[in-house]
């Protein structure tokens, strides 16, 4: 009996700690998956001269990012006419492997998807990745830079709700490329 209760203490235990386990990895994983696309841009950017550029958004900076998710897909998954494939036909450039959404459409862990009649990236918690790039001589034009960094801003607001963008704490708890302040 003390046996089989010390087995059901540490099954408890075990339970207990699994949500906070199955968190970090998602976590890492997205950290990963942002790297991933990070050295996209990169090749992109050595291909093109500049980074893929958001259209003008009338919308906040987290509408902006999700629609950026939908620029990523464009510009980095050889998908350019968005028909969920990879146009080869097309000698499109994929600077990330396996962003189209026919290789993920059976994925159990997928990277992109068809989210509100577009194809998007998605994170390892489900959520679009959000991704702002804005023309580099934007202050000459005399319009204020909504990017944190110079080149462009990536990030995924992992398991916190959309809409949420300006509660500091619950910035806190994205992953960026740029550092809090």
């Amino acid at each position: 009996m003390v046996v089989i209760g010390i087995i059901l203490l540490l099954a408890g235990l075990l339970v207990a700690a699994l949500p906070g386990i199955q968190g970090q990895i998602s976590r890492s994983k997205t950290k990963a998956f942002l790297a991933e696309i990070a050295n996209g841009l990169s090749k992109y950017e050595l291909e093109h001269g500049i980074y893929p550029q958001n259209p003008p958004s009338g919308g906040d900076r987290d509408t902006a990012g999700v629609d950026g998710s939908v620029v990523l897909y464009k510009h980095l998954s050889g998908d350019f006419n968005e028909d969920g494939e990879i146009d080869f036909d097309e000698n499109e450039t994929v600077y990330v492997p396996r962003l189209d959404f026919d290789s993920n459409r059976e994925s159990s862990n997928p990277r992109s998807d068809f989210v509100n009649g577009d194809y998007r990236l998605i994170d390892p918690f489900g959520q679009e990745v959000r991704y702002l790039a804005e023309p580099p001589n934007l202050e000459e034009l005399g319009r204020e830079r909504s990017t944190i960094n110079p080149t462009y801003d990536l990030w995924s607001i992992v398991d916190t709700d959309p809409g949420t963008e300006d509660d500091p704490a619950v910035q806190a708890r994205h992953i960026t490329n740029w550092q809090a302040q």
